[in-house]
C-alpha cells in the first residue's frame, strides 16, 4: 500500500510547486502583483513640487533618491511636471490618467477623480506604523521666542495637539492650556503642507487669546526657514528634515507626523508600488506604466 501512494505524493509535491513556481511569476518591477491595464495608460507623466518644498525633500530622501545629486536638490528626472502646491498636485493627478505624484495625506481631500496607492503594501494611514513615508512637521524659530511666541507654542505641543490628532500623528498628548493672554502679532510662513494645519491651530489659540495675532503665509518649506533665520517672520514652517546649517541658526521643535500619499488618477488599475520602482518613476528610469509589469 505504501508504494502505491508514493506516486500520487510525489505528484501532488509537483503540483504544488508549479503552482507556487506559476505565483512567483507575478513578482514584478513596481507591484507584488501583475497589474492588467497598465499598458493601456502609455507613458507616466511625473508630477512633482518645486525645488524649496518641504514634501518634494522628504519625497526624495524617503524614496532613495536624494543622494549623489551633483548640485541638484534630489534627482527628479527632467521631464517630470513641476508644479508650487498640493492643490496642483490633486489637479494635474485628477485631470491625466496617466499621471503620478504625491502630497501631505492631511492635505487629501475625498474626490473621485484621484487615488492613493499602498507603498510595499502598506496603506498610507495615519495609524499604519509601516508605512515607509512619514515625515514631520516643523516650527523653527531664531534666537529667544518671546512670551506671546512661547504661549503659542505651549499651546501647540499641548491643548493643540487634539487639532493635530484629526488629521495628523500627535507627537504629544492633548493637555490643558491656560493662556497668558499676551498682546502681539506673530507671522509665521513656510510649508504648504504645514500651512493648513498652523492655520486651524492659530484660529483656535486667537479664540483663547483674542489679545494675538497670528498670521499663516502659505511659500514653501526652505523659505520659511530661511525668513525665520534672517527674522522676517516670527516663525517657519518646514515639513522636511532642516538641513546642517539650518539646524545650526535655528532652533526647531516637532509640532506633527504626517504621512506623504503617492496619488494616481482615479482609472488607474494600480494599486501598490514599491519605493524602488517609486524611485525608477520619479528619476526617470521607468518611462510607461508598463516598465511596471516587466
Amino acid at each position: 500500500m505504501k508504494s502505491r501512494k508514493k506516486p500520487f505524493l510525489l505528484a501532488g509535491i509537483c503540483l504544488l510547486l508549479l503552482l507556487s513556481g506559476c505565483a512567483d511569476t507575478g513578482q514584478t518591477g513596481g507591484q507584488d502583483t501583475r497589474t492588467e491595464g497598465l499598458e493601456k495608460l502609455g507613458s507616466i507623466l511625473v508630477i512633482s513640487r518645486e525645488e524649496g518644498s518641504g514634501t518634494r525633500n522628504a519625497f526624495a530622501e524617503l524614496s532613495g533618491f536624494l543622494e549623489n545629486t551633483e548640485g541638484k536638490p534630489d534627482l527628479t528626472t527632467e521631464r517630470a511636471q513641476i508644479v508650487e502646491s498640493t492643490e496642483a498636485v490633486r489637479e494635474m493627478v485628477g485631470e491625466n490618467e496617466s499621471a503620478i505624484g504625491y502630497l501631505s495625506l492631511g492635505a487629501l481631500p475625498e474626490s473621485e477623480s484621484i487615488k492613493t496607492i499602498k507603498v510595499n503594501g502598506a496603506e498610507a494611514d495615519l495609524k499604519e506604523k509601516s508605512y515607509p513615508l512619514s515625515r514631520n512637521f516643523y516650527l523653527a524659530y531664531s534666537g529667544t521666542l518671546s512670551e506671546l511666541e512661547q504661549d503659542f507654542l505651549t499651546y501647540v505641543h499641548g491643548a493643540g495637539q487634539a487639532l493635530v490628532e484629526e488629521s495628523y500623528i500627535p507627537v504629544a498628548k492633548s493637555s490643558t492650556f491656560l493662556s497668558n493672554k499676551e498682546k502681539g502679532t506673530i507671522t509665521i510662513s513656510g510649508s504648504t503642507s504645514v500651512a493648513p494645519l498652523m492655520e486651524k491651530l492659530a484660529e483656535a489659540y486667537m479664540k483663547i487669546n483674542p489679545n494675538a495675532e497670528i498670521i499663516v503665509e502659505a511659500t514653501d518649506s526652505t523659505d520659511g526657514l530661511t525668513r525665520a533665520m534672517s527674522g522676517e517672520v516670527n516663525l517657519g514652517m518646514a515639513s522636511r528634515e532642516l538641513k546642517d546649517y539650518e539646524s545650526e541658526l535655528l532652533d526647531y521643535e516637532a509640532i506633527a507626523r504626517d504621512n506623504i500619499a503617492v496619488i494616481v488618477n482615479a482609472k488607474n488599475p494600480l494599486e501598490n508600488i514599491t519605493l524602488d520602482s517609486l524611485k525608477n518613476i520619479f528619476t526617470g528610469e521607468f518611462e510607461k506604466w508598463e516598465d511596471l509589469n516587466q
